[in-house]
């Protein structure tokens, strides 16, 4: 069994009942994106705001954002309260092409704990028809559009 030891010494299982939940392997990356409110039919409710990727999998993943609000409209709420409403995620390729991809909000928290405070955001990819765009960002937050981000760290844990 693996526990986690935080800063204070509290023990806790937290992290690894998060990890047994999902259905593919989340990574750490820092990438610049946009997120938007939307229709699901593309009219655009709020934003663009300025978010950076955080973790990313083949199934969703989460941004740190300045202001979980825009254009007035709570981003995470709003998705549940606004009938055929979801987000947006818009990144830009290295040729300056610009991507989306449609997500629904899982979970959202506010980091007090920082300076200046910042909010982060979990969301689930829920469209096939964004798959491609999906490998794309894939192949951008592992630094390779060649190999599969996955098999890259599968290779990392056979060396090991």
């Amino acid at each position: 069994m693996i526990y986690h030891l935080d800063a204070a010494g509290t023990v806790s299982q937290e992290s690894l009942m998060i990890n047994e939940r999902r259905r593919s392997q989340r990574i750490s990356v820092c990438l610049k994106v946009d997120l938007m409110l939307t229709g699901r039919s593309g009219e655009t409710f709020a934003g663009p705001v300025n978010a950076e990727l955080d973790t990313f999998s083949m199934h969703g993943g989460s941004v740190v954002l300045p202001s979980i609000k825009a254009d007035g409209m709570h981003l995470f709420y709003s998705c549940s309260d606004l009938e055929n409403c979801c987000l947006m995620l818009r990144f830009e390729d290295g040729s300056g092409q610009s991507h989306t991809i449609s997500c629904r909000p899982a979970w959202f928290d506010k980091e007090l704990d920082e300076v200046p405070a910042y909010y982060k955001m979990g969301f689930e990819f829920f469209r096939t028809r964004d798959r491609d765009n999906i490998r794309l960002l894939q192949g951008m937050a592992g630094g390779s559009s060649g190999k599969n981000l996955f098999r890259i760290i599968g290779d990392l844990f056979r060396r090991s």
